[in-house]
C-alpha cells in the first residue's frame, strides 16, 4: 500500500516519506479499513516533530483520525460490518492513549480494533468524517462532560479552530442561550459567527488581561459565562473568577501559550471553578462510546458540519503538515488518499 511515514523525528520536509509499505491484515477483534481521508491534527504535527511522545517503533505511519470503508474483518467481528462506512479515532496511539503508536491513517489501509471504527451516519462525506476524531470528540467532551448547557452562556476560546468550530456548533445544538468565541482576526470572527457564535472577541486587540475580561463580558451582555471550552488554559485560567459564574466548569484541552501556567489559587477556590482537563486520547472504553455516540447523534440531527480548511493528496502530506504548523488554517486540514 501507499503510505506516508517517518523513521525519526524532525521537520516534515526532512523526515516524511511517501512509499510502499506492507498491507495490514486484521487480527482478532479488528477491522481492515480502506481509507478515503486522513485528518491532520496539531498533535500529529507535534508528535512527528518530536515535541510530544517518543517513537515506539522503527517506523511510524502518521495520524490518528480518518474515514473509509471496512473491507475485511478479523476473528470475532461480525461479517456484516464489511462494506460499512466508518470514521476512526486513536488509530496511531498506544493502547492506553498516552503514547505514540506505529500505524496511522495516512495510508491506503489501516487495521484497527473494531471499537475504533465508528459507523458513519448517512449523508456525511468521508472528507468531513476525517475531521471528527480529535476535534469533534474533544469539543463534545469539553462542553458536555459536566452536564447540559441548555439556556447557559458558553465561551469558546479559539473559536475558528477545528475544536472551537465544533464546540460552537455543538453548543448551538445543545441549546446554549448565548455563545461567544475568541478569535485572532476578522476572517476568523466571520467563521465563528457562521458556525453559530453570537459574538466574537479579537484577543489580539484586547491583549491585556483586564481588557480581555471586560471585552468578553461586554460580548456576553454584561453577564458572566456558565461554561468555558478552552484551548489556551494558561491565558484564561486566572480570568475565570471574573468572567465565569461561581461553580462554573472549564473544559480545557491545551495551554500552548503558557505550558506551565502560574495559577492564582485563592480567587479560583473562592469562585468554586471546576477545571476539567481533557485528554481525548486517554478515555475509558465506555466513555469513548458515550462521546462518539453523542457526536453521531449531532451529525444525524444535521447540527454539525466539520469546517474544512484545505485538502491535500497523500503525495503532498508535507504541505498539509506545514499548513497546520503555520497556524493560519481555519478549521481542519485533510489528506485524501
Amino acid at each position: 500500500m501507499k503510505a506516508v511515514s517517518y523513521t525519526s523525528n524532525g521537520s516534515a520536509k526532512d523526515v516524511l516519506e511517501y512509499s510502499d509499505l506492507p498491507d495490514p491484515t486484521p487480527g482478532a477483534g479488528e477491522v481492515l479499513i480502506k481509507l478515503h481521508s486522513s485528518g491532520v491534527n496539531p498533535s500529529d504535527v507535534n508528535t512527528r516533530a518530536g515535541l510530544l511522545w517518543p517513537m515506539t517503533a522503527p517506523r511510524t505511519i502518521l495520524h490518528s483520525d480518518g474515514a473509509g470503508m471496512i473491507e475485511a474483518v478479523g476473528k470475532g467481528v461480525d461479517q456484516a460490518r464489511i462494506g460499512e462506512r466508518v470514521w476512526t479515532y486513536n488509530v496511531n496511539r498506544t493502547e492506553d492513549g498516552m503514547g505514540q503508536g506505529a500505524n496511522g491513517t495516512c495510508a491506503e489501509y489501516t487495521a484497527v480494533g473494531a471499537a475504533l471504527a465508528v459507523p458513519l451516519p448517512d449523508g456525511i462525506g468521508m472528507t468531513a468524517a476525517a475531521a471528527l476524531g480529535v476535534p469533534a470528540m474533544t469539543a463534545h467532551a469539553a462542553l458536555l462532560t459536566d452536564g447540559p448547557v441548555k439556556d447557559m452562556s458558553v465561551l469558546v476560546t479559539g473559536g475558528a479552530g477545528a475544536v472551537g468550530s465544533a464546540a460552537i456548533q455543538i453548543a448551538k445544538w445543545a441549546g446554549a442561550s448565548r455563545i461567544v468565541a475568541t478569535v485572532s482576526s476578522q476572517a476568523k470572527a466571520n467563521t465563528a459567527t457562521q458556525d453559530g457564535a453570537d459574538a466574537a472577541v479579537n484577543y489580539k486587540e484586547n491583549s491585556a488581561p483586564d481588557d480581555l475580561a471586560e471585552a468578553l463580558l461586554v460580548a456576553n451582555g454584561g453577564e458572566r459565562f456558565h461554561r468555558l471550552v478552552d484551548v489556551d488554559f494558561g491565558t484564561y485560567i486566572n480570568l475565570a473568577p471574573s468572567i465565569l459564574h461561581p461553580n462554573s466548569v472549564i473544559g480545557t484541552y491545551a495551554s500552548m501559550t503558557h505550558p506551565k501556567p502560574t495559577i492564582d489559587f485563592y480567587p479560583l477556590m473562592e469562585s468554586g471553578v471546576i477545571m476539567r482537563l481533557i485528554e481525548i486520547y486517554a478515555q475509558p472504553p465506555d466513555r469513548f462510546k458515550e462521546i462518539y455516540t453523542g457526536v453521531n447523534k449531532i451529525l444525524e440531527d444535521g447540527a454539525l458540519t466539520p469546517r474544512i480548511d484545505s485538502i491535500y493528496p497523500l503525495t503532498e502530506t508535507v504541505a498539509a503538515h506545514e499548513r497546520v504548523e503555520s497556524g493560519s488554517q481555519i478549521g481542519n486540514v485533510i489528506v485524501e488518499i
